[in-house]
């Protein structure tokens, strides 16, 4: 079983950008189980249960997102955990803390993203959003991109204020004054009205909707993917809770691995709107896990969890 502090200490945050990126290659070469996602609404919440395989072996996340948990309990809004299993005999072999991981394979895919899909001059990043997935988001695309002015937005101007101070950032007071002066605009709300178009974004910009989840969430407005190329984490998921789920006739230029192994084009131009619809895919949490346990086994870490005593 590894915790939160352990999960932390034993890979950087800055390693999981390429190993998400190696991820999403492995799934686009049919290297991987397909990755399985199911929703289960439990009001005033839901949980959301993801499945993938990857090389030889399994993991299963449920991830519990309660958003009144911060004021009823004062804890973070999502918790869950994440099993791993020998692919081939079925035993489990490890037990950990999710929601650390998803902050930072989150995080990763949307780098990547912003490595293949960004302008290579990239340098002022929007983030739509201050929850636990901001800071995450700002130092993981500082590792890919030269990003020298960060803009803020949040629905409590407040707590917007406090977070451009911590993280040297400029708040804005709209979404719209936040994204219209960025190249890469990030949306991290929990967001079900969309609330980002194509007028609040300028030519060339790469916009990440993180938010879309479920299939109530949505943050991107129609006009906004009618007139951008989309690429998606994996397509069928994105249909099924993302932001493709809303306007299904979105043509998808591709899926981000397929870009990644050079099997289909990214951006096409320095003008155009590029959207990554992310969903979060269990291929991510399989990647991120057998990585953890890899390095707990060498290091020591972790403690054994007595199940079948």
């Amino acid at each position: 079983m590894l915790t939160r502090s352990e999960i932390e200490r034993l890979l950087p945050p800055s390693a999981y950008t390429d190993l998400i990126e190696q991820a999403f290659a492995a799934y686009a070469r049919h290297e991987t189980l397909p990755s399985r996602l199911a929703h289960l609404d439990s009001p005033p919440g839901e949980f959301h249960i993801k499945a993938a395989g990857l090389r030889d072996m399994v993991a299963v996340k449920i991830g519990a997102c309660f958003y009144d948990r911060p004021a009823t309990l004062g804890l973070p809004s999502i918790v869950g955990v994440i099993a791993l299993f020998d692919g081939s005999t079925g035993q489990p072999v490890m037990f950990l803390e999710s929601a650390t991981v998803t902050r930072l394979r989150t995080a990763a895919a949307t780098a990547v993203a912003v490595r293949h899909l960004a302008l290579p001059h990239a340098s002022t990043l929007a983030v739509l959003g201050t929850g636990a997935q901001a800071a995450a988001h700002i130092a993981a695309i500082r590792d890919v991109r030269p990003i020298e002015r960060v803009i803020v937005w949040g629905r409590d101007r407040a707590r917007t204020e406090r977070f451009a101070i911590e993280h040297r950032a400029e708040s804005a007071r709209t979404a719209h004054d936040a994204a219209s002066q960025a190249d890469v605009v990030v949306t991290l709300t929990p967001a079900t009205t969309p609330y980002l178009g194509v007028d609040d974004v300028r030519p060339g910009a790469l916009v990440a909707a993180v938010g879309s989840d479920a299939p109530t969430k949505r943050e991107l407005r129609d006009d906004l993917l009618a007139a951008a190329a989309l690429v998606t984490d994996v397509t069928h998921q994105c249909a099924e809770v993302g932001e493709l789920h809303h306007r299904p006739d979105t043509p998808v230029r591709a899926e981000l691995g397929e870009i990644v192994t050079g099997l289909a084009k990214g951006r096409e131009s320095a003008r155009e709107i590029v959207v990554f619809d992310s969903t979060g895919t269990a291929i991510q949490d399989a990647a991120a896990a057998q990585a953890l346990y890899a390095a707990a086994v060498e290091r020591g870490e972790g403690r054994p969890l007595p199940l079948w005593e």
